[in-house]
């Protein structure tokens, strides 16, 4: 389909989602991917996540452009962090059922995540939040995806090893919104800072992300 949200954040940051109703096919021949990605996409054997890939580089590639870069394939490293051939930009993506969004940073590391709200992030919800956030949720479902996608954002942008969900990544309490904004605390052995992590409500599904 292409992008169907799409926002400036500023002039050197900007952050879009695109609606997955092409075929694998179709998102291939419009990425027209170079060999590191087509490596990449051989290695997935599931389908639709092969497709949802596909669709997270095309949108990388849809904002690459934007900023008057020529899109070259993406490389990852040791700890998965992804970063774009011969262009000095700041990328982070994301994808789930149907969608895939990405950010770009002209300056900054960033990061983003994107998560259908269902019922299993209630069932797990222990796992990724402390107990003073698990009441803070009030059993509110979205406010549990929210937090999550907040910290899988957090994690992203900060890519250190060995982090921990639950007791490394915190976000303050916060009234629900369609969209707004968090204060999220990152401490992992003698690193600790502090980020604004932003999220919005988007149908079916949460983004949430930080730079």
């Amino acid at each position: 389909m292409a992008l169907v949200h799409f926002e400036e954040i500023n002039p050197e940051s900007c952050w879009g989602i695109w609606k997955i109703d092409e075929s694998e096919e179709q998102l291939l021949y419009q990425l027209n991917p170079g060999k590191t990605d087509l490596v990449h996409f051989e290695s997935i054997q599931h389908p639709r996540i092969r497709l949802e890939s596909i669709a997270s580089r095309m949108i990388v590639k849809e904002l690459t452009e934007r900023y008057n870069y020529e899109y070259q394939g993406i490389f990852k490293n040791k700890n998965g962090k992804p970063f774009l051939y011969n262009s000095p930009l700041h990328i982070s993506y994301s994808h789930t059922e149907q969608f895939a969004a990405a950010i770009i940073h002209t300056e900054k590391p960033c990061g983003i995540d994107m998560e259908h709200i269902q019922e299993k992030m209630m069932r797990v919800s222990g796992r990724f939040l402390s107990e003073k956030e698990l009441q803070s949720t009030g059993n509110d479902l979205e406010k549990i995806c929210i937090y999550w996608c907040a910290k899988e954002a957090m994690y992203k942008l900060y890519n250190l090893k060995d982090t921990e969900f639950k007791g490394n990544l915190k976000v303050s309490p916060f009234e629900k919104e369609k969209r707004g904004e968090l204060e999220g605390v990152i401490h992992v052995g003698s690193f600790l800072s502090k980020t604004e992590v932003q999220y919005q409500l988007f149908g079916e599904v949460v983004v949430a992300f930080c730079f």
